[in-house]
């Protein structure tokens, strides 16, 4: 290699290191030095340079529409060179960005597969700012997959290594993140004080906090009530400029706008601001973000009185939810194509099938995986062993949607799944928690003696009742009403499904907030 050629390859790999480290890139540019990066490394004989620039262009292709797949085939390809040529850290970035393709499809177990993995391969010599990305994406993953408190430590460690390293600019990005994460399960009063200490870290940075902290500020704001700085905060993110990376910002950033104006009173404000989101929602990239404005006008015009416009907007909502659904289901059966071309198939076909048993918004079991895997717990898989069926229902949860929003209620349908999940702690044999589906969750415990397994189930309607739901419902209580049944071989799923249905209607009628099975002698037992 010549003395030009050398001085080259040192630049563009000083180039693309920077672009590595970096949150922010210009994706044109970036696929321009990726393919220089890619012909000169090819060229010089210099694999690791070669797949960089590939890795890079990979990078560029998923901030970008449609071009998920090609990146995900580049990626994998890159990745089974990289752990040919033992190259630990591009092994380690390919598993970062992997993890940000099972992201965008939906399946959060491939992302956090990804993002581990991603963690481990880092070399110990690693610079902060990547080590951080990487915490960064394993915290993600773990909120996504409703560990929080992993998530959180997470970001706290990732808090630490930046400041560490004296980055505040990415130190203000782990605290947007966290504080994100926290509001986004329903912990919007302990998301306050990290919002808090970023703003006083940008302050004594002399920076202004850039567009989507200010719109997690903003839900924030709403979160805990304060309505009118909500207003105050969304109008000031509307004189930002928005990163044409993310063509959802401002859209985003308009329909908070307006929902907090709706929050204040200021319903006139309210539907000229949702109008404006409606506009900027067309294209269909922005699929989500129109649905999201469609639902929050079913809330105005209800708020307004007009029953019938809010009749026909939610049922908008509803449409161009299933469409959205739809797409997404089509789009990530384009990008599963990619990856069953690789060596990982087998795998991923694996996480497919786990994914297809959870429910995406709270994490939990699905009624499929109910319907799969309760027989064999009834008759032969269990053997003799007894298994206690709960039915849990949250009580009168259509006031907290028609009170607050559905997203209050999602919310709330977050937590409450966080603490059904307790009932059966990790590692207990033939034990699962599932969401029914609405507000309906089912708690099934194998070869616990009756009083054992009712003790349990006490305690989680006590745990629900004790919850500090304030914070999402305001004076509104969350209580949930249980019904139990037992079985064994060789009853049938349907007749105990059945009986705990029947109990679970018995505590309802009985005054909620209880936990009802039936004994033998067909007397209630009351908690």
């Amino acid at each position: 290699m010549d003395g030009l050629s050398s001085g080259i390859t040192t630049r563009l790999a000083s180039a693309i290191r920077e672009l590595e480290a970096s949150f922010v890139i210009d994706p044109a540019a970036a696929l321009r030095c990726a393919a220089d990066a890619e012909e000169a490394g090819r060229a010089a004989g210099d694999v690791e340079l070669e797949l960089r620039g590939q890795a890079l262009a990979a990078d560029a292709l998923l901030r970008q529409t449609e071009t998920t797949g090609d990146a995900t085939r580049i990626l994998r390809t890159v990745g089974f060179r990289a752990a040919e040529h033992d190259l630990p850290s591009l092994q380690a970035r390919v598993h970062r960005l992997l993890s940000r393709v099972a992201a965008n499809m939906g399946d959060y177990a491939g992302q956090l597969d990804h993002a581990l993995r991603g963690l481990e391969l880092l070399p110990a010599t690693t610079g902060p700012r990547i080590r951080v990305m990487h915490l960064m994406a394993l915290a993600e993953a773990l909120y996504r997959t409703r560990s929080i408190e992993s998530a959180v430590g997470r970001y706290q460690e990732a808090e630490q290594v930046a400041l560490g390293a004296e980055d505040t600019l990415f130190c203000s990005y782990v605290l947007n993140d966290l504080a994100y994460a926290l509001f986004a399960a329903g912990r919007a009063e302990q998301a306050e004080p990290v919002i808090a200490r970023l703003l006083a870290l940008l302050e004594s940075d002399g920076r202004e906090p850039i567009p989507p902290m200010l719109d997690t500020l903003a839900r924030i704001q709403l979160a805990v009530g304060r309505t009118q700085e909500a207003v105050v905060t969304a109008k000031r993110l509307m004189t930002c400029e928005f990163d044409p990376e993310y063509p959802e910002a401002e859209a985003e950033a308009v329909l908070t706008l307006a929902t907090a104006y709706h929050r204040t009173g200021a319903t006139a404000e309210a539907q000229t601001t949702l109008d404006r989101a409606r506009q900027l929602s067309e294209t269909p990239a922005l699929a989500r973000v129109r649905a999201n404005v469609l639902r929050e006008q079913a809330e105005l015009c209800a708020t307004l009185g007009d029953f019938r416009a809010a009749f026909v907007a939610y049922k908008a909502y509803h449409e161009a939810s299933e469409e959205l659904s739809s797409r997404e289901r089509e789009a990530q059966a384009r990008i599963r194509q990619a990856a069953f071309e690789t060596a990982e198939a087998r795998r991923d076909a694996e996480s497919f099938r786990e994914q297809s048993l959870r429910d995406p918004l709270t994490g939990l079991r699905n009624r499929r995986y109910v319907d799969a895997c309760l027989p064999s717990l009834l008759t032969g898989g269990a053997g003799a062993r007894p298994v206690t069926v709960a039915i849990v229902d949250a009580d009168h949860f259509k006031s907290i949607n028609d009170t607050y929003s559905h997203d209050i209620g999602d919310q709330v349908l977050i937590v409450l799944a966080g603490l059904v999940a307790q009932t059966v702690p990790e590692g207990d044999a033939g034990g699962f928690t599932a969401r029914l589906g609405g507000e309906e969750f089912l708690v099934v415990l194998a070869g616990l003696p009756r009083e054992e397994a009712l003790t349990r189930i006490e305690a989680l309607r006590a745990a629900v009742q004790h919850h500090p739901w304030h914070t999402l419902t305001g004076d509104l209580p969350v209580t949930v009403s249980i019904g139990v049944a037992y079985g064994r071989h060789p009853d049938r799923p349907a007749d105990v499904l059945g009986a705990a249905d029947r109990n679970l209607y018995a505590a309802k009628r009985a005054g909620r907030n209880r936990v009802i099975d039936r004994k033998a002698s067909g007397t209630p037992a009351r908690r």
